[in-house]
């Protein structure tokens, strides 16, 4: 069977034009194990906030999650990087501190991890269709592919987290 017998023959998905718009529920931000991260935009945070995240589900015994988890944060800081920095006034940052308003938090929970980035925008994410004749565009449908739940919260005063939940054992 060829490439395109077997593309036409798999089960057609409806792409929404949005995200599941889900609250981030209250009492995450009460997780009983949580952590932090300050990213700044010009020293390489996907990089970074790959790494944090390794680390932190190793440290919590959690490294069979780290694999999706780290391409999850990937994506997530991408776009906040991207679209913070495309909206942002001079007024809005010191260049020399960086950007302390994008941030990454880990939460734990029994059965569960979530992943959220923090930025100031307050423009929702959009999971788009996939074009093959476009460069960029695809981090929301990898994150969609890996996790089991996302969405996006508006964050009074600060933007909105967009976060994405890891079921576990």
């Amino acid at each position: 069977m060829t490439r395109a017998a077997i593309a036409e023959s798999a089960p057609k998905h409806a792409v929404p034009d949005r995200p599941r718009v889900v609250r981030m529920p209250s009492d995450w931000w009460d997780a009983p194990s949580v952590v932090a991260l300050a990213l700044t935009p010009a020293t390489q945070p996907a990089k970074t906030a790959r790494r944090f995240t390794r680390s932190t589900l190793t440290r919590w015994g959690l490294g069979p999650l780290a694999d999706d988890a780290e391409v999850i944060v990937a994506e997530l800081v991408a776009n906040a990087v991207c679209h913070t920095e495309a909206g942002a006034t001079s007024d809005d940052r010191d260049p020399g501190r960086g950007d302390p308003r994008i941030g990454l938090r880990l939460f734990r929970r029994a059965g569960e991890v979530m992943c959220a980035v923090l930025d100031p925008s307050d423009a929702a994410p959009v999971l788009r269709a996939p074009n093959g004749e476009t460069e960029c565009g695809r981090g929301l449908q990898l994150v969609d592919a890996l996790c089991d739940v996302w969405g996006w919260s508006p964050v009074v005063g600060q933007g909105k987290a967009v976060w994405a939940i890891l079921f576990c054992a």
